[in-house]
């Protein structure tokens, strides 16, 4: 209601005015009030990216790191058959193999079995284990070791002293205890190889500091880590695949160094089937008023608008923000002194990459205004031009900041050993956030990215 008031009275001063002008034959003098200030939005949206921890290893490194470990003698103790005893040795380097998501080992061994004064010469024997491997919340992997057969016939029956035994049950007994052994020390092994934990830190830690990307530019590349999630682990085609995907924000700085952030420490693991592996860095583009000022300024300003015979003259021109529109204040000379105020929505096509200002239009206490007093002015051509002279296109801008990003991550050093390397491949509109002395433009590159250690 106060503000309905505030309007009619300001209409009607402003008839009484012009009344009198018209009475005195003075041209019109009008002053719209100012825009009532609206609230800004204050961050512009953003997209999560995800850094790819590959750690792999082939199944060639495992069997090395197993021989190296597993000791000659295996096995050495009694048979379910009473009085019965048996010796198991490694007899050769273990094999191991990596397909359908499974480990597998293939152990040599010499097997000789005594029943007192009696023994048997030691027989060559491949057993064959299969592993699994599954990842739990404490960043550990944890292996199952199971038992699957032999890799050579045996006699279905030999004789030892006053015995007859079937060899294939006896060795099929003492399975069990090799079994554990080679259980606890895969387990044990196969975390030496994949050191999961210490090798997401190294990543985790290193990507929260600012990292210099170009010197020429002063670009930087700020990340701001938030989750830690993991990927089954893979085997397949002789090669064994742990994933993890660190999700991120990332965005592309040019200017001072950004301030370091607190460090946020390492989060709890979250186990996934899969996470997205695209990793996309956020380029703003800052449109400051008084750049687009500058540009369009010699355009509009002291340059005539004629509309039903009169004729006025921009002298002054100001741009500022407000809640999520432009305002634009405009001073006039001709047939209509004045202060109005216009606004308009800006707007990115990221098809052509074209800034422009659309729905330029009067503010509704200029409209008000003019109802009353020089409606002619409403309908002339000043708001189209207005529209059309705020347009700019910002393709090599745009495009300066993509090669920037492509070339500056094609290979980063986090910290020692540890290596960013990525691929850039699209450009994409995420947002545009009015502010009071600027606009931001938001894009940003997608592509494939991953931390690598050397």
């Amino acid at each position: 209601m106060h503000v309905f008031k505030k309007t009619i009275s300001s209409l009607v001063l402003a008839a009484v005015a012009l009344t009198l002008a018209a009475c005195a034959g003075v041209k019109p003098s009008l002053t719209a009030e100012r825009p009532s200030d609206e609230a800004f939005r204050t961050v512009l949206k953003k997209e999560t990216s995800t850094l790819n921890v590959a750690i792999e290893a082939s199944s060639d490194e495992l069997g090395k790191v197993l021989n190296q470990t597993i000791r000659r003698e295996l096995y050495r103790g009694s048979t379910k058959t009473g009085g019965l005893s048996a010796e198991v040795f490694r007899n050769g380097p273990i094999v191991v193999s990596a397909a359908d998501n499974y480990l597998y080992l293939t152990l040599p061994i010499t097997m000789s079995l005594s029943y007192g004064m009696f023994e048997t010469p030691a027989v060559p024997l491949k057993l064959r284990f299969r592993a699994s491997a599954r990842i739990t919340p404490d960043w550990r992997l944890n292996t199952d070791v199971s038992y699957v057969g032999l890799s050579d016939l045996l006699a279905e029956e030999i004789g030892i002293g006053p015995l007859s035994i079937k060899p294939r049950a006896i060795v099929e007994e003492i399975t069990q205890p090799v079994q554990r052994v080679l259980s606890d020390m895969v387990g044990r092994k196969i975390n030496d190889v994949f050191p999961l934990k210490s090798q997401v830190a190294k990543a985790w830690y290193a990507a929260q500091k600012p990292i210099l990307l170009d010197r020429n530019y002063n670009a930087w590349l700020n990340l701001t880590p938030r989750e830690v999630m993991l990927s089954p682990l893979s085997a397949q085609n002789n090669r064994v695949r742990l994933s993890a995907g660190i999700n991120s924000f990332a965005e592309l700085a040019v200017g001072p160094e950004p301030a370091p952030k607190p460090p946020v420490p390492l989060p709890n693991l979250k186990l996934v089937n899969a996470f997205d592996r695209n990793f996309r860095i956020a380029l703003n583009t800052d449109l400051y008023y008084k750049d687009i000022l500058s540009i369009v300024s010699p355009l509009l300003l002291n340059k005539a608008f004629d509309s039903d015979g009169k004729s006025i003259v921009i002298k002054a021109l100001d741009l500022y923000g407000n809640g999520d529109r432009v305002v634009v204040k405009l001073e006039t000379e001709g047939s209509l002194d004045g202060i109005f105020y216009l606004t308009g929505k800006p707007r990115f096509d990221p098809q052509t990459n074209r800034f422009s200002v659309e729905d330029v239009d009067f503010d509704m206490s200029t409209r008000s205004l003019l109802l009353q007093s020089a409606d002619w002015f409403l309908h002339g051509t000043i708001r189209g031009m207005i529209q059309e002279k705020l347009n700019m296109d910002l393709t090599q801008r745009l495009e300066q900041s993509r090669e920037m990003a492509r070339k500056a991550i094609s290979q980063v050093q986090l910290m020692d050993h540890v290596f960013l390397k990525g691929d850039i491949k699209t450009l994409n509109f995420s947002d545009v956030l009015v502010q009071k002395d600027r606009i931001s433009i938001q894009v940003y590159t997608e592509g494939e990215t991953g931390i690598f250690f050397r």
